[in-house]
């Protein structure tokens, strides 16, 4: 099944209904942050059961989600680039300094842009002169590991000047996102299948 929906709506039950009846295994969702809690919280008030439910990144990977979609947020997978938790180097201090200064963690995003100003930064250190072309090839010698993650500018599989990083799979666990894939970033076991709504406290 195969269902889209405008931004923005309040109502998610026909499609829900619709959705319930054909008893998925697993039910996957593109949604941004608040159309993702609210999917959730209907999701519940339904009791629409499935062994994974599994958000597309954008609104299920920000902290938004959870603190909108309260406990029907509880075992919710999804993907993204970056976690407060995930073990590069100077990750955790920049989540707190973050939280310290804005009263939550930052989302992906937040990582992302402070990154890209320290990786802005080096290259202009580097770079013989600041004239187009010595910032070009210093940003292209870029090879070092920021708060976001590994920063390497490569040509390859057909794209030039990418930076490929592992994407990182969290699952909420005790209201909490965990990542729980690749293994070698795991901070959690990941928990599969999930329990149905009426066996959770």
């Amino acid at each position: 099944m195969k269902e889209k929906y405008e931004s923005g709506a309040v109502d998610f039950k026909p499609i829900l209904s619709k959705l319930k009846s054909k008893r998925p295994d697993v039910i996957y969702m593109v949604s941004y942050v608040m159309d993702a809690a609210l999917l959730m919280r209907q999701i519940k008030e339904l009791r629409i059961d499935a062994k994974l439910f599994a958000g597309g990144a954008a609104g299920f990977a920000i902290p938004e989600f959870i603190e909108n979609a309260k406990d029907a947020s509880e075992y919710v997978v999804t993907a993204t680039l970056w976690s407060p938790k995930v073990a590069y180097p100077g990750a955790k201090e920049f989540a707190e300094k973050y939280k310290a200064r804005a009263g939550k963690y930052p989302s992906y995003h937040g990582a992302e842009a402070y990154s890209a100003l320290y990786v802005m930064k080096d290259a202009l250190e580097r770079a013989k002169s600041w004239t187009p072309d010595d910032i070009r090839d210093a940003l292209k010698a870029t090879d070092i590991v920021t708060a976001f993650g590994p920063i390497k500018f490569e040509d390859r599989e057909g794209y030039q000047n990418q930076n490929f990083m592992d994407t990182l799979v969290l699952q909420v666990i005790n209201g909490k996102h965990e990542t729980i894939w690749p293994e070698k970033y795991a901070t959690k076991k990941y928990v599969y299948p999930i329990p149905r709504w009426r066996d959770r406290r």
